[in-house]
Order: C-alpha cells, then structure tokens, then sequence
C-alpha cells in the first residue's frame, strides 16, 4: 500500500488505527466526551505526517 494512502480508520480514547493495520497510542489519551471523529483526526494524523516527513527538506511549514 503507498504511504501517501494510508487513512485512519478508527479513533478511540487511547488509540488511533491506520489502513494498514497499524495501530499507535495517543501520547496523552483524550476525555470521554472529547474523542475525535476518524475524519477530524485524519485532519491531524496528514498535518503532522506532512510535518514530520523527511520529504519536505527538514523544514516545518511555519518556519522562516
């Protein structure tokens, strides 16, 4: 599967699942009543993909 097209497909308190079947715990977990819906996450998850990947020259977005 190409990276570029791996989706989240599940969202709980403690957990995220991506398409590949990769499963990763929340750095912190999220409140009951403020766990996100698989389409905000996927929000986040490309943000910070996008951020995080070697890809784009080793600079952030919102660095000079």
């Amino acid at each position: 599967m190409n990276e570029d097209a791996v989706k989240v497909i599940k969202v709980t308190r403690t957990e995220f699942e991506l398409s590949d079947g990769r499963i990763y715990e929340h750095p912190l977990p999220f409140e009951p009543d403020e766990v996100p819906t698989v389409e905000e996450f996927q929000e986040f998850y490309d943000h910070w993909k996008n951020i995080l990947s070697f890809g784009n020259g080793g600079k952030a977005s919102n660095y000079g």
